[in-house]
C-alpha cells in the first residue's frame, strides 16, 4: 500500500471559496487564497489536489525511481485542522498520481481561475475522490509525537511507530463515505484533552465520541440507561428525555498528561446524579463502586 498524508488549509467543501472560506491553514494562506480550495471540483471527471511542501514531494519514499517525475496508484489521505484542534482526516483519494514537483494546469476552468489556481500536485479521478462532511471528520493523527505528522505538510507514514496510525485510517477508506456514524463507530477513536484557554484551563471533550457512544448503546439496548443505577430519562421525563444521558470517562482526563486517545469502550453512559457523585471523590469512584454504594444493605433511604 503506497500512502500518502497531506496536510492543507480547513474548508467545508473544498469547491471554491464562494461561499466558502479556507481557516487554520500555513502561513502561506495568509497572502493569497492556497490553491487546495479546489481540491475536491470534480473537473473533466478528475480532481487536482494541492499541499504546500517544504520543497519536492519525496516520491522514491513511496516507491519511485529517482528520475521518475510521478508514482500512481498511491491513496492520498488529506487532513487539516479542526477548530477544536488537533489534525483530522477530511478526506482522501484513491488511486492518484503523485507528482514530484509542482503542475502547471494545462488548461484552466472558469472555477480555477476565479479562485486563483493554476496548478496540482496530486491528481486522481473524480470518483475516487472522497470528502468528509465536517461532522464525519473526526478520525485525528496525532502530531509531534513518535510516529505522528511533523511540521511538515507533507507524511510519509514510514516509521514503525506510525502503523497503528495508518491501520485506523485504511479502515476508515475501506468502509467508504458513510451516512450513518454508528456504521463506523468500531474504528472510531479521538484526541482528547488538549489544553484550551477559555476563562480557565480545562480538558477539551470531542463531542463526536459522546454523539458516537449514544448511538452504540441506543443500537444495542435500545434506550439510554443510566449503567450505574438505570435511570432512563425518557421513561421519567417523556419527550424531552428522549436520547438524553451524560457520558463518563472511564478514564479521568483532568489527570491526563497531554493528550490521549479514547475509545468507545472508555466511556459509560450514566445520569446525571451518578455522574456528579462519581467525580465528587478523588480518586473519582468506578461504576462498580457506586453501584455497589448504592445497593449496599446499610444504606440509609434517601441517601448514602
Amino acid at each position: 500500500m503506497k500512502i500518502l498524508f497531506c496536510n492543507i488549509g480547513w474548508m467545508q467543501k473544498y469547491n471554491g471559496i464562494k461561499g466558502d472560506s479556507i481557516e487554520r491553514g500555513g502561513s502561506y494562506n495568509k497572502n493569497e487564497t492556497g490553491h487546495e480550495v479546489c481540491n475536491f471540483s470534480a473537473i473533466r471527471g478528475n480532481v487536482y489536489g494541492y499541499v504546500q511542501p517544504t520543497g519536492q514531494i519525496k516520491i522514491e519514499k513511496l516507491g519511485a525511481e529517482k528520475e521518475d517525475e510521478c508514482i500512481s496508484g498511491v491513496t492520498v489521505v488529506w487532513t487539516a485542522g479542526p477548530e477544536t484542534g488537533g489534525t483530522a482526516v477530511v478526506g482522501w483519494y484513491k488511486n492518484a498520481t503523485v507528482y514530484r514537483e509542482y503542475q502547471a494546469l494545462p488548461t484552466q476552468t472558469k472555477l480555477q481561475k476565479d479562485n486563483g489556481v493554476n496548478g496540482y500536485r496530486v491528481m486522481a479521478l473524480a470518483s475516487d475522490a472522497t470528502l468528509l462532511p465536517p461532522e464525519e471528520r473526526t478520525l485525528l493523527i496525532p502530531r509531534a509525537v513518535k510516529g505522528g505528522i511533523g511540521q511538515s505538510n507533507v507524511w510519509y507514514a514510514d516509521s514503525p511507530e506510525s502503523k497503528k496510525h495508518v491501520a485506523r485510517v485504511l479502515k476508515l477508506i475501506d468502509k467508504g463515505f458513510l451516512d450513518e456514524l454508528p456504521d463506523v463507530d468500531r474504528y472510531l477513536s479521538g484526541k482528547e484533552g488538549n489544553p484550551r484557554l477559555v476563562t480557565h484551563l480545562k480538558r477539551e471533550r470531542n463531542p463526536a465520541l459522546v454523539k458516537a457512544k449514544k448511538k452504540e448503546v441506543l443500537k444495542k439496548a435500545g434506550k439510554l440507561c443510566c449503567e450505574v443505577c438505570t435511570f432512563d430519562f425518557k421513561k421519567t421525563y417523556g419527550e424531552i428525555g428522549e436520547g438524553f444521558c451524560e457520558v463518563h470517562h472511564l478514564k479521568q482526563l483532568s489527570k491526563a498528561d497531554g493528550i490521549v486517545e479514547t475509545e468507545l469502550e472508555d466511556l459509560a453512559v450514566v445520569c446525571s446524579n451518578c455522574h456528579r457523585i462519581i467525580h465528587k471523590q478523588n480518586p473519582m469512584l468506578t461504576i462498580e463502586q457506586l453501584r455497589q454504594v448504592i445497593n449496599a444493605p446499610n444504606r440509609v433511604a434517601g441517601g448514602v
